[in-house]
C-alpha cells in the first residue's frame, strides 16, 4: 500500500477518474462526495484553494481510497496555525458551501486502512488541526481511531429525515406519521392553496429546466430574506457559480434535483435537493411570501416533495443538520433523526491547548449570540431558517 498525491492542476487529467473509481467501489456514498459535486467544486474553488487529491493505492496500484485536502493558514491570532479541511471544504466564510455526510472515500472493507493512511499523511503535512465538516457517527469514530493522540472537538447537530422505505413497507402516506397539530396545519394550508387551483409538483427533466428553476429559486429566496433584513444564501457570486456548475453536472447524473410546486399555475416554492443512492437531501429553497398566516409554504412544499419522493421510489428525504434552535419545522415533518458533527482534531502540544481555548471562547460567544438572536427573530422567519450556503 502507498500514498499518491495529485495537485489541483491534475484534477481534469487524472484526479476526477481516480475519484470516480473509488466511489464505484463504495456500497453507499454521499451526494456531497459525488463526482458531479466534487468536479463543480474543483472548477470554482480548486483554482483558488489549490487542494491536493490524496489516493491510497493497493499493492497492484489500484486506488482503494481518496480524499481532497485543503490546507489553510489562519492568522487571526498572534500564533498562525495550519488547518487542513477534508474534501470540498475550506472556502472563505462569505463563499462557503455546506458539506454534510462527509467522509474519507474508501472501497468496501478498506475503510479503516484508508483512514489510518490518510491520518499519517495529515500528520506529515505538519497540520495543527484537521477539520471535518458534516461527519456521521460512524465516520467520527473511525477518525478518532485513526488519530488516537489528537484532541477532538466535536459539535453535534440533529439531522432529521423521513424514512420513505418504512412508510412504503407499511403502506402509509407522509401525513399518517405526523403529529395531529402538524397534520392540521398542513391540511389547512393545502386546502387554501387548492382554492387557487390544482397543486402540481414538477421535477426538472433537463439541465435547461433545472437552470430556469434555480433562477426562480434564487429570486424567491432573496426576496424572502431581504424582506427581513438578510442577504440570503446566494449573495456570494462564487456560491452561485458553484451551484450553477453543479446543476449542469448533477442533473444528467441524477445527483441534482429541482422541484417546482405550483397552485393554479402560480409558484409556491422551488426546492433544490441533492441525490445519491436513492436518498434525497434537501439543500435550499425559494418560498413565495404569503400574507395569510395559515399558508405554510415551507411546510407545504416539503410535505408535497416528500410525498412525491415516496411515490417515485426514493429511500429517504433528508433535511440535513440544523444549528441549535433552528429547524423545528424539519423535526415536525420527519419520522427519524441522526446526528452529524463538526469535528476538529488538534495535534497534541501547547499549540493544541492554545487553539482549544480560543475555540471554547468562540463557541461560548456563538451560543450567547444565538440565544439573543433567536429571541429577537420575527416569527415569520422561523419556518425556513437561512442556511450558510
Amino acid at each position: 500500500m502507498r500514498i499518491e498525491q495529485l495537485h489541483a492542476s491534475a484534477w481534469d487529467d487524472r484526479g476526477r477518474d481516480r475519484w470516480h473509481q473509488v466511489i464505484a467501489g463504495m456500497p453507499v456514498s454521499s451526494p456531497f462526495l459525488s463526482t458531479a459535486w466534487t468536479n463543480a467544486w474543483m472548477r470554482v474553488f480548486g483554482r483558488v484553494l489549490k487542494p491536493v487529491l490524496v489516493s491510497v493505492l493497493d499493492a497492484s496500484g489500484a486506488p482503494i481510497g481518496s480524499c481532497l485536502l485543503t490546507s489553510r493558514v489562519r492568522r487571526t491570532t498572534v500564533v498562525p496555525h495550519v488547518r487542513v479541511h477534508l474534501n470540498t471544504d475550506g472556502e472563505n466564510a462569505m463563499d462557503s458551501v455546506i458539506v454534510e455526510h462527509n467522509a474519507l472515500l474508501a472501497i468496501a472493507g478498506a475503510e479503516d486502512v484508508v483512514a489510518r493512511a490518510i491520518a499519517g499523511h495529515v500528520v506529515d503535512m505538519r497540520a495543527d488541526e484537521f477539520h471535518v465538516a458534516g461527519a456521521g457517527e460512524v465516520e467520527v469514530s473511525r477518525l478518532l481511531r485513526a488519530f488516537p493522540s489528537w484532541t477532538a472537538d466535536i459539535e453535534w447537530h440533529d439531522a432529521p429525515f423521513v424514512n420513505l422505505e418504512l412508510l412504503r413497507a407499511a403502506s402509509r402516506s407522509h401525513l399518517d406519521v405526523l403529529s395531529r397539530n402538524t397534520r392540521e396545519q398542513l391540511r389547512r394550508s393545502l386546502a387554501r392553496y387548492q382554492c387557487r387551483g390544482p397543486i402540481v409538483v414538477e421535477a426538472a427533466r433537463t439541465v435547461c429546466e433545472a437552470e430556469a428553476m434555480f433562477v426562480e429559486l434564487v429570486a424567491l429566496h432573496e426576496s424572502r430574506w431581504q424582506a427581513v433584513g438578510h442577504t440570503g444564501a446566494f449573495a456570494s457570486a462564487s456560491r452561485r457559480e458553484f451551484h450553477r456548475a453543479f446543476i449542469r453536472e448533477g442533473v444528467p447524473t441524477g445527483n441534482a434535483q429541482l422541484l417546482r410546486i405550483t397552485a393554479g399555475g402560480d409558484t409556491i416554492a422551488v426546492l433544490y435537493n441533492l441525490v445519491a443512492n436513492g436518498r434525497v437531501n434537501f439543500y435550499q429553497s425559494g418560498l413565495r411570501l404569503e400574507d395569510d398566516k395559515h399558508l405554510k409554504p415551507g411546510m407545504a412544499a416539503h410535505h408535497l416533495a416528500i410525498q412525491y419522493c415516496l411515490e417515485h421510489g426514493y429511500a429517504e428525504y433528508d433535511f440535513l443538520s440544523s444549528a441549535p434552535g433552528e429547524g423545528r419545522y424539519k423535526s415536525s415533518l420527519a419520522n427519524e433523526s441522526r446526528q452529524l458533527a463538526q469535528l476538529t482534531l488538534a495535534r497534541p502540544g501547547w499549540r493544541c491547548r492554545y487553539f482549544n481555548g480560543l475555540r471554547r471562547l468562540r463557541h461560548g460567544a456563538r451560543r450567547i449570540g444565538r440565544s439573543f438572536t433567536l429571541r429577537r427573530v420575527p416569527r415569520r422567519t422561523a419556518e425556513m431558517p437561512e442556511r450558510s450556503s
